[in-house]
């Protein structure tokens, strides 16, 4: 069995070596095309020993379908002795054939150039013995694809986790360049503000070239969930040019930040509402612990996203909020709830000569209200006859006189109640009062 196993063994072997080209040429198996452009096809070939050094001359040709030169069914779509191409618009040999170069360019490719292509190479030699020597490298063909879309740029890497806030990411967007005489462009769009960007064209290790940008950035918070993206345009023969993209979203690990506090309702209240304060922060992740205080106070007064108190003269202070996840925390700016709304005045009672057409057992005195702030709507206690009283002293009166409105309240009634006064602005008001002539 050992035997007949290594007889097997002598037979792979001789088979695998015999079969192996001694003549080759190194081709892509296969490379892509876009139509409208061209494409560069990277190649080199080997020859008998010493065949190169005495060359008199040398050819390059190229053949599509069969490797067969001059077989029905095969094209020889260039030859470089008699400088005939067929079915191309132009094929260039870049190559220093006496270097065993072949590297070649085919321009202007369409649709039907799709095909297998075999390098082939004719000599003209001071041998003696072999004057001539063709050959043609059958056992590796290249396969060119023509497309109307070009392949979509690789951004690496492709799967980027999530990365903390402030370390330095770097990514690349690569593109094919099957014709590098017309290398795509490359551009970034919606990229870090401290983005550093630097692109070139690279030779790949299968010899084909590719446009390479790279990005590198410090990660902030502002990043987080950017949809990064990649974009490459082709320039071809065409009516447009192509372009494809590639995206990538970041993912930023950081503490809370921009934290604050909105209150709703945002306008003045009067006393009895409810008022709610929300803390509100940004974080990754997003899962917060929110505490609440007041200026002032040691204790914690809350917990919780929200807030929600009934507004009372003992609700007034400075409050503020911390949230906090698993990376840190931040304390909100404080904000200063007021109370509800109330009037503030002040009042100037002297006293005033009875007309001779007032009743003598009334008597006048004039008090003012001085209002300041913003339109409002505010609850005025009610006002008592007691609550004002004539005197003999003369009181200062407001030098400014221009705006100034009279009228009378008859105390004769005591009621109590509240009315509600609309002020808007800066104003003064005078009014007239009588009261009774009660002891």
């Amino acid at each position: 069995c050992l035997y007949l196993q290594h007889l097997r063994c002598l037979s792979f072997f001789s088979w695998f070596f015999c079969s192996y080209p001694k003549y080759y040429a190194e081709l892509p198996n296969k490379i892509m095309a876009l139509r409208g452009s061209c494409v560069q096809i990277p190649c080199t070939f080997n020859t008998p020993d010493n065949m190169l050094k005495n060359a008199k001359s040398i050819f390059g040709c190229w053949i599509k379908k069969n490797h067969a030169f001059l077989q029905p069914d095969s094209l020889v779509v260039f030859n470089g002795s008699t400088n005939i191409i067929k079915g191309f618009s132009h094929i260039e040999i870049l190559g220093n054939l006496s270097q065993s170069g072949c590297t070649t360019v085919f321009y202007d490719v369409m649709n039907n150039h799709t095909d297998n292509y075999y390098f082939r190479v004719e000599m003209k030699t001071t041998i003696q013995s072999k004057k001539y020597w063709n050959y043609t490298y059958r056992y590796i063909p290249i396969n060119i694809s023509v497309s109307d879309v070009p392949k979509l740029p690789i951004l690496t890497p492709t799967d980027l986790k999530e990365v903390m806030e402030k370390t330095r990411v770097n990514l690349s967007c690569s593109a094919e360049a099957p014709c590098p005489k017309q290398p795509p462009t490359i551009s970034w769009s919606n990229i870090p503000e401290s983005a550093h960007i630097t692109t070139q064209l690279q030779e790949k290790p299968e010899k084909t070239q590719s446009v390479f940008s790279y990005m590198t950035f410090k990660a902030s918070y502002k990043d987080h969930r950017k949809n990064i993206t990649c974009t490459a345009t082709y320039p071809r023969n065409t009516s447009n040019d192509s372009t494809v993209e590639s995206t990538i979203t970041l993912k930023v690990l950081f503490s809370p930040k921009e934290t604050h506090i909105t209150i709703d309702p945002s306008d003045s209240v009067s006393a009895g509402t409810n008022v709610t304060l929300t803390c509100k922060s940004k974080a990754s992740p997003d899962k917060m612990n929110y505490t609440w205080y007041k200026l002032g106070q040691e204790k914690e007064l809350d917990f919780g996203e929200q807030l929600t108190f009934n507004v009372n003269r003992n609700c007034g202070g400075w409050y503020f909020c911390t949230a906090k996840n698993i990376y840190g925390n931040q304390k909100s700016k404080e904000i200063h709830r007021y109370q509800y709304s109330t009037i503030h005045f002040t009042v100037m009672v002297y006293y005033v000569q009875k007309p001779k057409t007032m009743d003598p057992q009334k008597c006048h005195v004039l008090f003012l209200f001085l209002f300041q702030g913003q339109e409002k709507h505010m609850e005025i206690s009610s006002i008592y006859e007691n609550s004002a009283f004539a005197t003999t002293e003369e009181l200062e009166m407001p030098k400014d006189e221009t705006e100034i409105h009279y009228g009378q309240i008859d105390f004769s009634n005591s009621l109590t109640k509240s009315v509600t006064v609309k002020c808007s602005g800066q104003e003064t008001i005078y009014a007239e009062v009588c009261g009774s002539g009660k002891d």
